[in-house]
């Protein structure tokens, strides 16, 4: 019974221990269970915790993030029926042009849609559930490798800029966030325009960013005008530009075209017909090319001054400007006429206008400028010879500064001789001459002209003329015009040779000498030269406005005086080779010293221009082995310039300079610049008068005291005297040149018609004695000129009497009053007047 008992306790404790097994086995069980719950929850609270930290930290969206994209910048110039064209592409990095989407083909938006997002207009959320479930289910199918794309237009739009390339969780969030929060924010048309004008299309060899920078790169041709086949071939680059670019591969291209067309069709974008016709249609593919462009050195220099000009007014740096300019999208509308600057470039390419020298391995470089005198709009500028593609390379039309040469002398010399007071007419002697210890010679070392007018002196530039007039008008005077007329004017250059020949420390560059001559041409107003007139972003705004500074250098009435000499110079003297035989032209030469620079620079009433040559090596001698000469300014460089400005003027009516009022016609004197008496018409050379202009009120008022008469013996040229047989004295004319030395009358080409100074020593039969005559010849036999009644008197014994000019036969009306000039009554000698 015991045992019983013990057995039923013992079942009863293995029961009671059983029970609590499984009830420890279920509360562990259920704290699992509890526990992987908390857990769960717990840990998706801690991702929502971060999911809801990384859409806090998404960058907010706004129209600046959709287009402050790097974007190229365009230059444009004026065709030749004056219509805005682009003519250069400027670009950093990124090859991109921001267009509007009104100016984007329909077709080519289509195209986009339907093979980027055919769900694009009917879903507002930013991304595509239903597209990304099926990009899942095909790349399943595909063993898991990625076949096909799930993202929108918009989430494209995001990822092309507002956010980094990094494939991450956190970017992937935000990217959805922010397409969500774009389709909220904008039209689909906006959206649309950012992603087309974002989106990468180049490929190998191609920088393309939006469809107007692919149309260029592979049609050659404005977005604009592309047509259905053009459309669907650039919307298939965009899946994967190196494999599907018509560059690349076309014949993955072309299927791809295919299949865009395909799905325009399948989607109702186009017609069966339409669909038949792009497939049939063989593209022409042209690339621009982007990575340099025409007309160089004219972009060139535009470049540099929208810099300038930009880092004025942002107040950064000049490297910060240059950046704006390649990559802010701006819109520059240059000065340059494109087919004024064709003419310059077929010009610079053919080698007969240019010296050659066998002997020399380098090769003649040159610069050319073309600009509108009026506006200062520089319409054609070429810098060198160089046709590589290299750009912004050494400028030589406006970064060479060169030594001017005697094309300095209009600004410096003749022009201040003008405002001074002197005139066309004034007189100098050009005779050797010195200045402290310096002693310049003319271009012809041995040759002086003796007695010239300012307007002969420049006609011919002539050297000394040219120092003697800078030395009376005053070096500091001189100066002070070359810098109204744009020069760089140094401390250096505050001497006579630089001044009146053209020697500066700096030099000029054609751009500024171009400049200069306007500002003649212009009636004395100088223009700052522009090549720009301004420049707007890519919608339009205006940032820069371009307006040229102008100021007055000479008087209207002096440039018109100044001009008047400069025709001579192409008429009658240096300059002949830049005749034009359809209008005017007014212009200079200009050589240095060892023939290293030559230029011509010369107006007409339509335009300036400067043309320069020379070699980078400014120690080499310009030399032309196919004719054996120097070249000096008056050859090649005014041949070239009248090759070009010859096409430039074909077809312009001719036209003369205008003569502005305050003009005066008067007949001077050429050897004294005075009032003509009768003894300047009975020159041996002829009649030395001439008709001069003058600003009303500088005309000469006193006569010519230059011409004189004496009696000479007729064999020997010598002064007569009383011992000079009758029959061998005759009346003669002759000049007196005021303070001219003999050892100058010597070597000038007018001193044979100088008054003589030595006496005739004849040996003559006295009537009434048959013995020779060997009486000294003294002053007191001479024979004096003509008296105001035009006969010879002797004078009394014992009393001297010398040459006179006709200083003394000038007749004083009543009121002892010179007669007007403007109608001289001259004197007379009682000789007829010619």
């Amino acid at each position: 019974m015991d045992n019983n008992a013990n057995l039923k306790r013992s079942e009863r404790k293995r029961h009671k221990e059983k029970g609590k097994n499984k009830s420890t086995a279920r509360s562990i069980l259920k704290f699992i269970i509890y526990a992987v719950i908390i857990l769960v929850f717990a840990g998706m609270g801690a991702i929502g915790g971060k999911v809801l930290a990384i859409i806090k930290n998404t960058p907010p969206i706004s129209q600046e993030a959709l287009t402050a994209q790097s974007q190229s910048s365009i230059v444009y110039a004026k065709d030749s029926n004056g219509q805005w064209q682009r003519v250069a592409i400027l670009h950093g990095a990124d090859n991109r042009l921001w267009v509007p989407i009104e100016k984007i083909p329909k077709d080519l938006q289509n195209a986009f849609v339907a093979i980027e997002d055919q769900r694009f207009y009917k879903n507002n959320l930013g991304i595509d559930p239903i597209r990304i479930i099926g990009a899942l289910i095909a790349d399943i199918k595909a063993g898991g490798k990625p076949v096909e794309g799930a993202s929108t237009i918009t989430q494209q739009l995001v990822k092309n800029t507002m956010l980094s390339s990094e494939k991450t969780l956190t970017r992937k969030i935000q990217e959805a966030v922010l397409a969500w929060r774009l389709e909220q924010k904008y039209t689909k048309e906006q959206i649309l325009e950012a992603y087309l004008n974002t989106i990468y299309l180049g490929g190998p060899n191609v920088n393309a960013y939006g469809v107007q920078a692919a149309a260029l790169a592979y049609f050659g041709k404005d977005v604009s005008q592309l047509d259905l086949a053009e459309c669907a071939m650039i919307a298939g680059i965009t899946n994967n530009p190196s494999l599907y670019s018509p560059y690349a591969n076309l014949e993955a291209a072309t299927e791809r075209q295919h299949l865009v067309l395909k799905e325009m069709l399948k989607q109702g974008y186009i017609t069966k017909e339409q669909y038949d016709k792009a497939i049939a249609e063989k593209l022409v593919f042209k690339k621009t090319n982007f990575t340099t462009y025409d007309h160089k050195y004219f972009i060139d220099q535009v470049i540099n001054d929208v810099a300038d000009e930009l880092s004025k007014k942002l107040d950064i740096s000049h490297d910060e400007a240059i950046n704006k300019i390649y990559n802010g999208g701006l819109r520059i509308y240059s000065t340059m006429d494109s087919r004024i600057q064709n003419y310059i470039e077929e010009a610079f390419k053919n080698p007969e206008l240019f010296p050659m020298n066998s002997k020399i391995k380098d090769e003649v470089q040159g610069a050319m400028v073309v600009m509108d005198w009026r506006t200062g709009e520089v319409k054609g500028l070429v810098g060198g010879r160089d046709t590589s593609n290299i750009v912004r390379g050494f400028n030589r039309a406006t970064q060479a500064y060169r030594q001017p040469g005697s094309s300095i002398k209009p600004l410096t010399v003749y022009g201040p001789a003008l405002e001074t007071g002197l005139t066309a007419a004034t007189v100098v002697d050009d005779v050797p001459t010195t200045f402290g210890n310096w002693t310049p010679h003319n271009y012809e070392s041995s040759t002086y002209r003796g007695l010239v007018t300012l307007r002969e002196a420049l006609t011919h530039s002539l050297n000394i003329p040219a120092v003697k007039v800078v030395d009376r008008v005053g070096i500091a005077t001189s100066a002070n015009y070359g810098k109204k007329f744009g020069l760089d004017i140094t401390k250096n250059d505050m001497y006579l040779p630089a001044l009146a020949l053209g020697g500066l420390y700096k030099g000029v560059t054609p751009l500024q000498e171009a400049a200069a001559y306007g500002a003649i041409a212009n009636g004395g107003v100088y223009t700052t030269p522009i090549t720009f007139t301004k420049v707007t972003d890519s919608e339009g705004n205006l940032i820069l406005e371009n307006k040229p500074l102008r100021h007055v250098v000479l008087s209207e009435q002096n440039a018109y005086i100044l001009t008047s000499m400069m025709q001579d110079v192409v008429k009658y003297g240096t300059g002949t080779r830049a005749r034009l035989p359809n209008m005017p032209v007014a212009g200079k030469t200009g050589t240095t010293d060892n023939y290293s620079n030559a230029w011509f620079s010369g107006f007409t009433p339509y335009y300036v221009a400067t043309v320069w040559m020379g070699y980078d090596n400014n120690s080499i001698s310009l030399y032309d082995t196919r004719t054996g000469t120097r070249v000096v300014g008056g050859s090649y460089p005014a041949q070239l310039w009248k090759t070009v400005m010859l096409q430039i003027h074909k077809d312009l009516p001719y036209k003369d300079f205008v003569r502005p009022p305050g003009i005066i016609s008067v007949t001077v004197c050429k050897d004294s610049g005075e009032l003509p008496t009768d003894l300047c018409h009975l020159d041996p050379r002829g009649d030395r008068t001439y008709t001069e202009i003058f600003v009303q009120g500088t005309q000469p008022t006193t006569y010519c005291t230059v011409h004189v008469t004496a009696k000479i013996n007729s064999q020997n040229g010598k002064l007569a005297t009383a011992l000079t047989p009758p029959d061998l004295v005759k009346d003669a004319v002759f000049i007196d040149p005021p303070g001219r030395t003999p050892e100058q009358n010597a070597v000038a080409a007018d001193g044979k018609y100088v008054v003589p100074t030595q006496y005739d020593d004849t040996t003559s039969i006295l009537p009434g004695n048959n013995e020779p005559n060997n009486a000294p010849n003294t002053p007191s036999d001479v024979v004096p000129p003509p008296s105001n009644n035009g006969t010879t008197q002797l004078p009394p014994a014992g009393e001297p009497t010398t040459p006179t000019n006709n200083n003394g036969s000038t007749p004083q009306n009543p009121n002892n009053e010179v007669q007007s000039p403007t109608n001289p009554i001259p004197p007379t000698n009682g000789n007829k007047n010619p």
